[in-house]
């Protein structure tokens, strides 16, 4: 039956009854799992694929697993077509970065489905593992040169035959791990969601017809394809950069940069990575598959509101470049582990820095755009494996999930919501920490909201969560990897002249502080980890985390005072984060208007070196057009929509026109100043020459190059 045959009526329903399907499946691995990664955290996802491999259906758990599944299938397609074959009742394991694993932790199951002789589709599950060999426990070496430090991936190899696990695989594969029996759940867990994937699609088949579901299948990817590409007809061209850092190698505590220029023309979309820096001598750097996940994952996520996940779909309007040997393109046999909260995060900040700046220039008519304005979530993790004995001699691994509770990014309408995780993670959680403490010797003196963690803007930033634990009833010390950045500068970024969310961090503290001790009088007496680190916890000894804030949006000092009051009394911003950074006087539990009205006045005098600034002025719209919600241009010119002051030719870096403030991260974020490395980083704002509204901002390496940031055409 031809596409064009398929009635829109049957059409919605197939499109939602596999949505349903793969949801099904997603739940099945969590109910076979016995690992907290998998049962509590949801870090698994799955999908269901075209016969050639085109991703369709995803789940809403960790976006970035299951973008890069065609490249898996395309391999099995490529490589085992006659040798050893691909049948029904067949499954193949893989977790190699280099073919569309995000990293070797993350195991990847797929299945072909047949109907009859005919390959109809694939399904795919996807989990992270507690361990899956090398050098170190949790399969993290942060000191790896090369993956032959780390655990030596496993190309697609056949699993299961003729619906039959294959013992010998089986083998091969668990006795690489130091937790093979979680891992063998969990490979149960997923050879069980794909049997159902199969299921339920041939039941759809015997009901609707299997071509009515094969052209389905294909329907979803040109009616995708053809929504996001009439979305961005209706975006203005241009041209946007963001360049995001990431810190320490693991060996070495060397910058890296990713920087992205996107350009927006027509219907398509470009994202060129390929002047981000040559890849590292460690496990930070992302393949090729791991960056196109996280910059597929926040396209869809930014710019496919109101439209289904369909990754094919998304992916044949944008036109994804790298350069092979960098950061965000590895060449075999780099380092690769530490990708998922390394490169590949910053790869996503970097599209979101973008999308943001496209919506905002788009703004109008009615704030269509600009209210779908969002900043960066947190982008950086105090991500932790730990391991040990417990106090009877038995050992134990798994990856800690509190990483997870970062701070979500301020939208063009309204504040950033708390500890809500990842943008492209909408379905992962963090694990209880009653089942922590159950399943590992552990006890948690606090998990809390941390004050003045959201990244300032007219709407602030979703604040993190703070950690603190130290071991229960173990054998002795716990040996923990750290993998993190972002520790000595923030990395949520600010937009539309928002501020950053606040770094993370990681700290060892002598004994058991008291819960009633604020963070920073704890953190005092305690030192500071580098941003990758392996290390002993030992009892009596405690371990600190805190995740990074979610960036802000608009100028701070137009915050309502009253909502800034209502921040403080909800414990989200401290007294001294009201006045430092909102310009607000907080006494007797109430805003003093008059030293509020005092403290903002001479806050915009001092953007503009003692200057008064000018008074909003009444600016026709006519004949204007929005560069940002703070800039227009006419007639060649950028003119501020406040004020109306012409700051520079329309054709130029208009940051280069603007009042700059320039000032140490060490400054502006004192926790950093624990780091020596952190004094290599500047945070800049940039002014209104008029009215000394905060019109930007940005993280710079000291003397580095104002980013032009924003271009557009005619």
């Amino acid at each position: 039956m031809p596409d064009n045959d398929l009635d829109p009526i049957t059409f919605e329903i197939l499109r939602h009854r596999l949505w349903v399907i793969n949801d099904e499946a997603a739940t099945t691995i969590g109910r076979v799992s016995g690992s907290q990664v998998a049962t509590e955290a949801n870090d698994v996802n799955t999908a269901l694929m075209t016969p050639d491999g085109q991703v369709v259906v995803t789940g809403i758990y960790i976006l970035v697993q299951v973008v890069s599944l065609s490249g898996v299938i395309q391999d099995i397609l490529a490589n085992y077509g006659d040798n050893p074959g691909i049948r029904s009742g067949d499954m193949f394991l893989t977790n190699d970065p280099y073919v569309g694993a995000p990293h070797q932790p993350d195991a990847i199951v797929v299945a072909p489905i047949f109907d009859g002789e005919t390959l109809i589709a694939w399904s795919g599950s996807v989990v992270h593992q507690p361990d899956v060999g090398g050098p170190t426990a949790g399969s993290i070496n942060v000191a790896a040169r090369s993956i032959f430090e780390e655990p030596i991936p496993m190309p697609p190899v056949r699993i299961v035959e003729g619906g039959v696990i294959r013992r010998d695989i089986e083998r091969e594969y668990l006795i690489r791990s130091r937790t093979p029996d979680l891992n063998a759940l969990d490979l149960l867990g997923q050879v069980a969601a794909n049997r159902l994937q199969a299921e339920r699609v041939l039941e759809l088949c015997a009901r609707y017809g299997t071509d009515t579901l094969v052209n389905t299948l294909q329907r979803l990817v040109t009616a995708t394809e053809t929504q996001f590409r009439q979305r961005l007809a209706s975006l203005p061209d241009g041209r946007f950069r963001h360049t995001a850092f990431m810190e320490h190698d693991g060996r070495e505590n060397t910058v890296f940069a990713i920087r992205l220029t996107m350009t927006k023309r027509g219907e398509k979309l470009t994202l060129d990575f390929t002047e981000s820096s040559d890849q590292a001598e460690s496990g930070v750097n992302a393949t090729l598959a791991t960056t196109q996940n996280f910059a597929m994952a926040a396209v869809m996520a930014l710019l496919g509101y109101g439209m289904p996940w369909v990754p094919a779909g998304f992916a044949a309007a944008v036109d994804l470049r790298t350069r092979e040997g960098s950061v965000v393109h590895a060449r075999w046999p780099a380092a690769v582990a530490m990708s998922v909260n390394a490169a590949g995060q910053e790869v996503r900040t970097c599209v979101n820095a973008c999308i943001a700046r496209l919506l905002d220039a788009a703004g109008e008519p009615d704030g269509a755009f600009g209210d779908r304005v969002l900043a960066s979530c947190m982008s950086s993790a105090p991500a932790q494996t730990i391991a040990g004995r417990t106090e009877q001699g038995r050992p134990f691994g798994t990856m800690l999930l509190d990483g997870l509770l970062g701070g979500g990014g301020a939208r063009g309408f309204a504040d950033g919501a708390d500890v809500s995780g990842i943008l492209t993670s909408p379905g992962a959680a963090c694990a209880n920490i009653e089942v922590i403490e159950q399943r590992y010797p552990l006890r948690y003196l606090w998990r809390r909201e941390r004050p003045d963690s959201g990244g300032p803007g007219r709407y602030r930033g979703g604040v993190s969560a703070e950690h603190g634990y130290l071991p229960h009833r173990a054998g002795g010390r716990f040996d923990t990897t750290v993998f993190s950045h972002g520790v000595e500068q923030p990395t949520s970024t600010g937009v539309a002249a928002g501020e950053p969310g606040a770094p993370t961090g990681m700290m060892l503290v002598p004994g058991e502080p008291d819960v009633d001790t604020p963070a920073e009088d704890v953190a005092a007496g305690g030192t500071a980890l580098p941003a990758k680190a392996s290390v002993a916890i030992e009892p009596r000894q405690t371990y600190l985390s805190w995740c990074a804030g979610g960036g802000g949006v608009g100028d701070p000092l137009d915050r309502p005072a009253d909502e800034v009051l209502a921040d403080v009394r909800a414990g989200l911003v401290s007294r001294d984060g009201a006045e430092r950074d909102y310009g607000v006087v907080i006494a007797d539990s109430a805003v003093d208007p008059v030293a509020t009205d005092t403290l903002r006045r001479d806050r915009r005098r001092t953007r503009l070196g003692g200057r008064d600034p000018l008074p909003p002025a009444d600016v026709a719209r006519s004949g204007r057009r929005r560069l940002s919600s703070a800039l227009d241009v006419v007639a060649g010119s950028v003119q501020c929509r406040r004020c109306d002051t012409e700051i520079g030719p329309a054709t130029d870096n208009v940051r280069q026109h603007l009042v700059t403030a320039e000032l140490p991260v060490t400054k502006r974020w004192p926790e950093t100043a624990r780091h020596e490395g952190a004094r290599r980083f500047v945070f800049r704002r940039y002014f209104c020459p008029g009215c000394a509204a905060q019109v930007d901002t940005e993280i710079a390496l000291r003397g580095e190059p104002i980013v032009h940031a924003t271009e557009l055409w005619t």
